[in-house]
C-alpha cells in the first residue's frame, strides 16, 4: 500500500507494471481494489495506477468538499505529486465523469481518456442512487452495513476476482457526509454544454444493461468528432467485471492507438430511451 499526502490529505494509491502511465479511477462507494482484475491485464503493458478519491478507500478526507470538480482536482495534483506529465486516464462511474472533466478542462495532460459506465447528465443516475442525496436517508445507508454490502455485491455483478470481500469491505468506509455530497455534486453536474471542449481522444463504454447509469448517455457523443462508443449488451454497470475479455481487449487497443477497438454506431437497445434533460 502507498501513501502520499496533497493539500494535508492522505491519498492511497497503488502501483502495477512498467512503462506509459495509466490512470484508473473508482465510482461512488467503492475504491481502487474493483479495477485490480483490469489494471493486472493492462499491466503487462503498462505502468498502472489507482488511487481511492477523498473520503473513499483509504483516502481521508479532511479540508475538501467531495465534488466532480474537487476529484477532477485531486487528479492533477496526484499526477503533480508524482511527477507523471502526461497520462491515459480511465475511470467508471462517478470516477468517469471526473475523467471527462479532467480531460475537458487540463487536456494537456490527458493523453487519451475513457469513461465507463459514467453519467454525463446527473439526471441520468437511477432513483436509488438520488435518495442518497438526503441527509437522513445518506446516514441511514451508511450506518447499514449489510445493506451497503447487498447492493454494493448486486450491482457489481459477475466477478471472479477472489478476493471479492476486500471490494465489498472498501464500500463500508466512507461516511454519509462523503456519499451524500459526491451523489449531490454529480446529480448536479451536466457536461453536454462541455462536450464541445473534448479535444483528447476518447472511448465511452456502457453496458447495456446498466440499472444504475442509463445507457442512453452513450447517445450524447454522437456528434463528439474525438469520441468513440462501445455498448455492451450483456453488461450492466460493471462491464470490466461481466465482460471483462471484451472489455480488456477493446481498452488495450484504445490505449495503443487501435482505430479497430471500437464501434462507432450506438446500438438500438441503448437508442430506445430518451436522452436525460
Amino acid at each position: 500500500m502507498s501513501i502520499i499526502v496533497i493539500d494535508n490529505q492522505v491519498v492511497h494509491y497503488e502501483v502495477l507494471g512498467r512503462g506509459r502511465p495509466v490512470l484508473f479511477l473508482h465510482g461512488w462507494m467503492g475504491s481502487w481494489r474493483y479495477w485490480f482484475p483490469t489494471m493486472e491485464q493492462v499491466a503487462e503493458q503498462y505502468r498502472t495506477y489507482s488511487f481511492d478519491f477523498w473520503g473513499f478507500g483509504e483516502s481521508r478526507r479532511k479540508n475538501t468538499p467531495e465534488s466532480i470538480h474537487n476529484y477532477s482536482q485531486q487528479v492533477i495534483r496526484f499526477l503533480d505529486e508524482l511527477g507523471i506529465d502526461r497520462v491515459l486516464l480511465v475511470g467508471h462511474s462517478m470516477g468517469g465523469m471526473v475523467a471527462l472533466k479532467t480531460a475537458i478542462d487540463h487536456p494537456g495532460r490527458i493523453v487519451r481518456v475513457a469513461a465507463v459506465g459514467a453519467p454525463i447528465v446527473g439526471d441520468s443516475l437511477s432513483w436509488f442512487l438520488k435518495l442518497t442525496n438526503r441527509p437522513l436517508i445518506a446516514n441511514t445507508f451508511a450506518r447499514a452495513s449489510w445493506l451497503r454490502r447487498f447492493m454494493f455485491r448486486y450491482f457489481l455483478g459477475e466477478t471472479n476476482d477472489p478476493a471479492v470481500n476486500e471490494i465489498l469491505d472498501d464500500s463500508l468506509k466512507s461516511s454519509s457526509v462523503t456519499l451524500q455530497r459526491s451523489i449531490s455534486s454529480m446529480w448536479r453536474t451536466d457536461l453536454r454544454p462541455e462536450l464541445n471542449r473534448l479535444t483528447v481522444p476518447t472511448l465511452i463504454v456502457h453496458g447495456g444493461r446498466d440499472e444504475i447509469v442509463n445507457p442512453n448517455q452513450a447517445t450524447l457523443f454522437r456528434d463528439v468528432p474525438v469520441a468513440s462508443v462501445v455498448v455492451m449488451p450483456e453488461s450492466r454497470h460493471f462491464p470490466f467485471l461481466d465482460e471483462a475479455d471484451r472489455f480488456n481487449q477493446t481498452l488495450l487497443r484504445f490505449l495503443a492507438n487501435d482505430q479497430s477497438a471500437v464501434s462507432l454506431p450506438v446500438q438500438a437497445a441503448v437508442m430506445q430511451h430518451p436522452v436525460a434533460s
